[in-house]
């Protein structure tokens, strides 16, 4: 007999962090190092809890599921009816102080925890009175809801083994031969599994906890730095022009009055420092909102990963010329949204050259007529076209080897 809570889907750590750099929400669910799958942490907010109950509440039922064989080895001991019935009664108590549990440990510390799994640690142990050794097997369940006391893996530790410890102390006073007849000998040997099971999600939890905060603090510097670079373009090229048009102008205006003609040269070579400041800082700003193609390709195997779609990518970009890296990153970026999106695909397949990219999906995406396209992403092909036509390359679409749909940019060679 397994407990099905500890296979059950582990909370995930999610953040946003905004344009500017500034984090507008904290990651769901970020509890302390040492955590649990399902434990939330005492400061947790409501959207914490509201996922960590959907999650406790899914493997739970699920578990109590297994219990199933449980209530038939009770009604198939050879008891009266009346000890059948009273029996079941119990176990029903159990089942629902198990369930429920967590109810009482949202919010709590660490020592309230424990007492509350004490509490249904101690009806799973007066169950020997009422159901007799085969009482062991409910304790798996107890060693599932340890991982409710969060924060210490040594908690757990304790619980797991005290478990082992009754369940042997009960084998011994049936008997080794009834045990071994009745399987109590088993229930050690899946309780250690389930602590093991508990021990591991808590790493695991653990380490894409400090993944996650790793990859918030990169986030961050990545906005810092290119914040930095941001200002100094623009102080390159804003900052000398605009030094001379502020002393020239001041020039032209003290010799308005006294020579009209320098005056004009001086406002002539005002507007020509405008003018040329003016198409610095387009440029610029262009090549701020550049797209990247090597960011694109690995937000691109994140973004299928996390859907569930099997995806055979490029490694990197080098393969690109300079010349169309950005084109193509943008011609990926909305391909890719618009599988995840709308194209139900399970493979994925981009090709990369160094004068075509090409994006294929074995999804439901088919073929539509110019007149009716549908749109990619937030551009759409109209203006993916226009970004291609741009650089001198071409945009198609149509029915991929894989059976979905193909999206295809291409320059001519040079």
């Amino acid at each position: 007999m397994t407990d099905g809570p500890t296979l059950a889907p582990m909370s995930e750590a999610t953040s946003t962090t905004d344009a500017s750099g500034t984090d507008d929400a904290s990651r769901a669910s970020r509890p302390s190092p040492r955590s649990f799958p399902w434990a939330v942490p005492p400061g947790a907010s409501d959207d914490d809890i509201r996922i960590g109950r959907r999650r406790w509440y899914t493997g739970a039922v699920f578990a109590l599921l297994w219990q199933v064989l449980e209530i038939i080895a009770v009604w198939t001991d050879g008891r009266s009816l009346r000890a059948h019935v009273v029996s079941s009664i119990a176990l029903a108590v159990v089942y629902a102080a198990y369930l429920f549990a967590p109810e009482l440990m949202w919010r709590r510390n660490l020592r309230e925890r424990v007492l509350v799994l004490a509490g249904v640690a101690l009806l799973a142990g007066l169950l020997l009175l009422v159901v007799g050794p085969l009482a062991v097997w409910t304790w798996l369940l107890i060693a599932a809801l340890s991982g409710f006391v969060a924060e210490r893996f040594w908690v757990a530790a304790v619980v797991v083994l005290g478990i082992v410890g009754a369940q042997l102390l009960v084998a011994v006073s049936t008997g080794w031969g009834n045990a071994v007849d009745n399987g109590i000998l088993f229930a050690p040997v899946i309780t250690v599994s389930v602590g093991a099971s508990m021990l591991f999600f808590g790493r695991q939890r653990e380490a894409e906890q400090r993944l996650g905060v790793a990859q918030d603090e990169i986030t961050r510097l990545a906005v810092v730095e290119e914040r930095a670079r941001f200002s100094r373009d623009l102080h390159d090229v804003l900052g000398h022009s605009l030094t001379v048009v502020a002393m020239k102008s001041e020039l032209a205006t003290r010799l308005v009055d006294v020579d009209p003609a320098r005056a004009k040269t001086e406002m002539q070579d005002v507007e020509r420092l405008s003018r040329e400041a003016l198409q610095g800082l387009r440029r610029a700003v262009s090549g701020y909102r550049e797209a990247d193609l090597d960011a694109e390709l690995v937000s691109a195997r994140a973004a299928l990963e996390a859907a569930a779609i099997d995806a055979a990518l490029p490694r990197d970009a080098d393969a690109a010329a300079d010349d169309v890296r950005s084109l193509f990153a943008w011609v990926l970026r909305e391909g890719v949204t618009n599988i995840v999106r709308h194209a139900a695909a399970s493979r994925v397949r981009v090709t990369l050259t160094r004068t075509a990219l090409t994006v294929e999906d074995d999804g439901t995406g088919v073929l539509a007529p110019p007149s009716t396209a549908a749109v990619l992403g937030g551009n759409g092909l109209r203006g993916l076209r226009e970004r291609a036509e741009a650089v001198g390359a071409v945009l198609t679409t149509g029915t991929s080897d894989l059976g979905g749909f193909l999206l295809r940019v291409e320059r001519s060679q040079r």
